[in-house]
């Protein structure tokens, strides 16, 4: 199976974005957390046993990883849930997103909260207009053009509202147009291990043990995303309208503590086989 598992462009995304920064656009820094995992599972530095617990494969040859899987190698043994979540509230998480702010990918958290509050200003202004119009002096004409000003206003001021810029949006379309399930590790940014392809999860497709998938928990769509409400401060889906528009679940902590046989390695996130 041909995996990326560093910091390699797929799918056709840009060059400029690595596999984590794929998934941050995506799913926000609990995707990206995932990202780095499965990575790190199909590199076959890490295996995930039965019951959740991911420890790193001893003996390998020295090789470079990215910031947040060396996070991630540096944390376990721990369950797969509990190992997302610390993940993505690392330091090397939230330095994708200001990667990513870098890159004009995502705007950042102040800039989106200034619009909103903009368009409440707009807002207020037309509602005293129109009550100016019903019991002061105002006429309707006045109250009619303040509306038509505030739908105007509204409309060329709602793709700041997103915290995605349309460059972020058209990676992660790019993204979701070349996902394969025979490749995990675009597979996962783009979906989520708790996301759907067909009729199973991700974490079925990549042959995760059902009792490892148990550990994570999937997050609301205010838990850690990035930027203002989504892709700026933690996005796990994010806020109000998906980062990227992709129809899947982040994962968070959780926990389990049996015991089982390790799966995992190299080809196969959980010791099954990795996909189609």
């Amino acid at each position: 199976m041909t995996v990326a598992t560093s910091w390699t462009s797929t799918s056709g995304v840009s060059a400029e974005l690595w596999p984590e920064q794929q998934g941050f656009l995506a799913g926000g820094p609990g995707r990206a957390a995932e990202v780095a995992v499965v990575s790190l599972v199909e590199a076959g530095a890490l295996r995930i046993a039965r019951n959740g617990l991911v420890s790193a494969v001893q003996g390998l040859p020295p090789r470079s990883w990215t910031p947040l899987q060396a996070f991630v190698l540096r944390s376990v043994p721990r369950p797969l849930g509990d190992l997302v979540t610390a993940a993505a509230r690392s330091p090397e998480a939230q330095a994708l997103r200001q990667s990513l702010i870098d890159g004009g990918y995502v705007r950042t958290a102040g800039s989106v909260r200034a619009v909103r509050w903009v368009r409440r200003l707009l807002f207020l202004g037309w509602l005293g207009v129109v009550l100016g119009s019903i019991f002061g002096d105002l006429t309707f004409g006045a109250g009619a053009t303040a509306f038509v000003a505030l739908i105007v206003s509204a409309t060329l001021t709602s793709p700041f509202v997103r915290p995605l810029t349309r460059r972020g949006r058209s990676a992660v379309r790019a993204l979701g147009a070349g996902v394969v399930t025979s490749q995990a590790v675009p597979l996962v940014a783009y979906h989520g291990l708790l996301g759907r392809v067909g009729k199973q999860f991700v974490w079925q497709v990549l042959g995760i043990d059902p009792v490892a998938s148990s550990t994570l928990r999937r997050r609301r769509k205010a838990d850690g995303s990035s930027g203002s409400a989504s892709c700026g401060s933690g996005c796990g889906s994010c806020s109000s309208s998906s980062c990227g528009g992709s129809s899947s679940s982040d994962s968070g902590s959780s926990s389990s503590s049996d015991s089982g046989s390790s799966c995992g390695g190299g080809g196969g996130c959980g010791g099954g086989g990795g996909g189609d």
